[in-house]
């Protein structure tokens, strides 16, 4: 019996130290995300199925020096129809951001053609500092910073 609750629990522990749901997020909420951090954030509008998203979130990944130096904070957002691709995709690749999935008035709100990777910088005080579309390089991250 014990062996049983034994594995019962290691199961368990290993099945929630991935990534769980994501939570569901409009403007207002990712306003209160945005100013809640001290540093600038950069939001992310991606897609699981898109390659120039996937490049992009494995270069900051692999990039933490960049993200710390520069105070910066990286929230990832996708649509409710790749949900669960979503959070697979995040799971596997270990992705230590934080990642939603954007309501459609927020989507409608924030972007200008609906076309991912899309990247917003904020500053602390929630404006926006810069927005590029396409796949970023990290020294355009750097641009955008600026």
């Amino acid at each position: 019996m014990r062996k049983f609750i034994l594995t019962l629990f290691l199961m368990l522990l290993c099945a929630y130290s991935y990534a769980g749901p994501m939570d569901t997020v409009d403007n207002a909420g990712l306003q209160k995300v945005i100013r809640s951090f001290k540093g600038k954030t950069m939001v992310v509008f991606w897609a699981p199925w898109c390659p120039h998203c996937m490049r992009e979130l494995r270069m900051l990944r692999e990039n933490p020096d960049f993200l710390k130096n520069n105070n910066i904070q990286v929230v990832g957002i996708t649509k409710e129809k790749d949900y669960s691709f979503a959070v697979s995709t995040v799971k596997e690749e270990k992705f230590p951001f934080r990642f939603f999935i954007g309501t459609p008035d927020l989507y409608k709100e924030l972007m200008k053609i609906d076309a991912v990777p899309y990247t917003r910088v904020y500053g602390h005080d929630g404006n926006l500092i810069d927005d590029e579309y396409g796949s970023q390089k990290l020294e355009d991250l750097k641009l955008m910073l600026d």
